[in-house]
């Protein structure tokens, strides 16, 4: 029989480490992909733009816990989708990314 003296557990705190846990991988994954889109982009840079407003931010959107790649400029989308997609980079550094940073979750969430 194991006993579990449970006196001394807040479990309110542990719920909040735990959030904030996962807040800061979350926000880890988000700003790996961010230098990695920006040095594997397939473009020639002109002005610098569209590479430097590649954000990674990852964090809580109230119960749901995002890892967001962008581009901040208004052509972001023809880079991403015209000419065959040639020029993406934010899709295929999602995609890259993606079962790295679910098997790092679970890792995270597991007993």
């Amino acid at each position: 029989m194991i006993k579990f003296n449970a006196k001394n557990f807040d479990l309110k705190n542990a719920a909040m480490k735990h959030k904030a846990a996962l807040s800061v991988y979350a926000d880890t994954a988000a700003k790996k992909m961010e230098a990695e889109a920006k040095t594997k982009v397939p473009w020639e840079d002109r002005t610098g733009n569209a590479r430097n407003s590649i954000r990674g931010e990852g964090g809580w959107d109230g119960y749901l816990l995002k890892v967001v790649l962008s581009g901040g400029m208004s052509y972001n989308v023809w880079l991403e989708l015209a000419h065959e997609k040639k020029y993406a980079i934010l899709k295929p550094t999602i995609d890259r990314n993606t079962p790295s940073i679910l098997r790092g979750y679970q890792r995270l969430v597991k007993d």
